[in-house]
């Protein structure tokens, strides 16, 4: 009866996390709308941008710009940046006449990783979903592809040197008390503060920690590792390693206890 007891508490413990989880996600999707979304999605683009600007192993998938320790590529790997002019049939609304459109790459990249980079700079701003596979790309397609002088490349992250910025942006945007609380996070933490106060628990650091575990860490992380739940995107392994650090960051930065800096801290690299 005791083993039945316990996994009972067990299985009602674990329907009330994802009950709390999705309710947050329902109470917080205009927020994340109007203020959250943009600094999420930027952070997502930064990171892919600045992984591609380097050499990425193929079969093991480590990358030489990295913040994740066990994700990087530890080998000199001499490369050199290209542009390739890619040539579209059809520009907008269907006509005849063929764009021209500019991709970055490298030199060392394999024939998929260069498809890859080509598909998302042919279909900037089309959501994942609604692209054609790399492996809908044939050989002929790449018969006009030229490479052109590196300075000739445009991007919208170029130059932004590391990604201190966009940490900062999410930071900002999800614990910032310079605009109103989301109201359901004011009626949540009210609650929690109420049965504080009915079950004579005084600690600060109880209470703090059941205000970080529903919000932060059950949704904030959550969001912040998974950006695929809120955009029509696709996350590399490479990607996802490095939001698993800044993650980690954010876990660190919501807790009272001394951090201490080891291995899996976050280092800003360019």
């Amino acid at each position: 009866m005791k083993r039945s007891s316990e996994d009972c508490s067990t299985y009602l413990l674990t329907m009330v996390e994802k009950l709390l989880t999705n309710w947050m996600s329902i109470c917080l999707y205009s927020y994340l709308r109007e203020v959250a979304g943009e600094p999420l999605y930027m952070l997502f683009r930064a990171i892919k941008y600045q992984v591609d600007k380097g050499p990425v192993d193929a079969i093991t998938g480590k990358a030489k710009r990295t913040l994740n320790d066990s994700r990087l590529l530890r080998e000199d790997v001499e490369y050199r940046p290209l542009t390739l002019t890619v040539l579209v049939r059809g520009g907008p609304g269907g006509g005849a006449e063929t764009q021209r459109i500019p991709a970055r790459v490298l030199d060392t990249d394999t024939i998929t990783q260069v498809k890859e980079k080509i598909l998302d700079q042919v279909f900037k701003g089309v959501p994942f979903s609604q692209r054609p596979s790399v492996m809908a790309l044939r050989g002929p397609d790449f018969s006009h592809a030229e490479p052109v002088e590196e300075a000739q490349h445009v991007a919208t992250l170029q130059g932004t040197g590391t990604l201190q910025k966009f940490v900062d942006d999410v930071f900002q945007a999800v614990l910032s008390v310079n605009r109103p609380v989301p109201i359901a996070v004011k009626y949540l933490f009210d609650q929690l503060d109420e049965l504080a106060t009915k079950h004579g628990v005084t600690e600060p650091e109880t209470l703090h920690i059941w205000k970080t575990n529903s919000l932060l860490l059950r949704f904030w992380v959550n969001t912040l590792k998974n950006p695929q739940f809120i955009f029509d995107v696709r996350v590399s392994d490479n990607v996802d390693a490095n939001l698993t650090v800044i993650a980690q960051t954010f876990i660190d930065a919501c807790t009272t206890a001394e951090h201490k800096v080891g291995r899996v801290s976050l280092h800003m690299c360019a």
